[in-house]
Parts: structure tokens; C-alpha cells; sequence
């Protein structure tokens, strides 16, 4: 994933529910507009679940949404690249 891809959210690390109910990916699309990589958490041991969930996250990615909405922070791995420039 670069900066540019036209990307939209999946359902491959969390589902999502509403009301106890199954929600499907938001078929809304992005663009990539700014990737960064997060800071280690530490080598301490209570941080160890966090240093697995940061691994599966992945980077840390900036989306502009087809709406107009701009979201930070979204996990790399919670994203699927539609297009690639």
C-alpha cells in the first residue's frame, strides 16, 4: 500500500455488529493520503499484546473518504487497495 491507492475498508481483523447483528465492509472508497509506521511499544512483558496487535494493525494510515470525511489512524491491515497508482 502507497500513498494514492484507492482503497475501502474490510472485515478481515474486526467484525463489525450492530445490535448483535453481523455488519457488512462499508463499500464507501478512499485515497491513501499519508502512511506512517508506529512507534515500538517497548520491550516490556505487559506490552507484548500490544506489540501483537500493533503487528497485525499494521502501518498507521490517513484515508480521505469519497465523502469528504478524513479518518486517521486506520490500520494498514483493515484496508483493501481497490486500485494502485
Amino acid at each position: 500500500m502507497k500513498v494514492g491507492d484507492i482503497v475501502r475498508q474490510n472485515n478481515s481483523l474486526i467484525e463489525m455488529k450492530r445490535k448483535g447483528k453481523t455488519q457488512p465492509a462499508s463499500k464507501m472508497i478512499g485515497v491513501v493520503v499519508e502512511i506512517r509506521n508506529q512507534g515500538s511499544p517497548g520491550e516490556e512483558k505487559e506490552n507484548e499484546w500490544l506489540k501483537g496487535w500493533m503487528d497485525r494493525l499494521g502501518r498507521q494510515v490517513d484515508v480521505m473518504w469519497s465523502n469528504g470525511t478524513l479518518s486517521t489512524n486506520f490500520g494498514e491491515n483493515s484496508l483493501e487497495v481497490v486500485y494502485d497508482e
